[in-house]
């Protein structure tokens, strides 16, 4: 679908966004172990605007195999690309079952692989080959992730960890949340460098999810808006709740009740006129 107008349902012309598969705007939905039926319906009404899910924390590891299965396929057959939450590898490093641990998320038929180090404390040359082999000898796409849950790197930290995914051969780089938007806090200056260096297209935005401290729902939306706001509508989305895609969306487009953005459906000028 190319950018400009498009024909809407209700008559009401609203601001176009690439269809899948987006190579820029990715919305990325976690998943906290969804029934299937409930994952159906999610898909068959909002699917065309989710492009990854990722099954989170350590879930993939704690779930029944055959309802695993069942549940990459329902996302196979939506064109959405799926991974594990990166808790799972940080486990395997410390129990030195990396190799293991890849080869049966390629035995399940995960598209991708999050390679995070939230909690764990190794090197970025340990980060890299990790990174490396889950991408040379086992065919993944490598979604690599920047960022703690428990403390605070520098900036220049994160510029080196971002260097390190990309050079290992990362896809894509989530930034985790935490590290990010805390409490009250954006780190707004990091944020911008990031993006003026790296791109949005290979940097992906983790939102704030509600079990951390200090995360509200009101706070994660006002994340949301900012990132729209201060990067563009076609900024990388990731922790988005099933709930909250059709939020998301509305806010993308500039038509959400509480923000618009210069690109938005409020904004646009003479936007909708023959």
């Amino acid at each position: 679908m190319p950018q400009g107008k498009t024909e809407p349902a209700l008559g009401v012309h609203m601001p176009a966004r690439q269809s899948k598969p987006r190579s820029r705007g990715l919305s990325m939905m976690i998943d906290w172990g969804l029934p299937p039926l409930h994952q159906t319906d999610i898909v068959r009404t909002a699917g065309s605007f989710i492009d990854m899910a990722k099954i989170a924390g350590s879930i993939a590891g704690l779930m029944d195999e055959r309802i695993l299965l069942e549940k990459l396929r329902i996302y196979r057959e939506a064109e959405i690309s799926t991974s594990q939450g990166g808790l799972i590898v940080e486990l395997a490093v410390m129990q030195d079952r990396l190799q293991a641990l890849f080869e049966n998320l390629a035995r399940l038929g995960f598209d991708a692989v999050e390679v995070s180090d939230n909690l764990l404390d190794w090197s970025l040359e340990e980060k890299k080959k990790a990174i490396a082999s889950a991408r040379h000898d086992f065919g993944f796409c490598v979604l690599g992730e920047v960022g703690k849950k428990e403390g605070e790197l520098t900036d220049s930290q994160v510029m080196a960890d971002l260097d390190a995914c990309f050079e290992a051969g990362a896809a894509l780089v989530f930034l985790e949340a935490y590290e990010f938007f805390s409490g009250e806090s954006i780190r707004t200056g990091l944020i911008q460098s990031i993006a003026e260096r790296f791109g949005l297209e290979k940097v992906i935005f983790e939102l704030p999810v509600v079990i951390l401290p200090g995360v509200s729902r009101e706070f994660k939306h006002k994340v949301t808006a900012w990132l729209v706001s201060e990067l563009g509508t076609e900024v990388n989305l990731a922790n988005l709740e099933w709930d909250e895609i059709w939020i998301a969306e509305m806010t993308r487009r500039g038509a959400g009740g509480d923000t618009s953005h210069p690109e938005g459906a409020y904004h646009l000028k003479d936007f909708g006129v023959s």
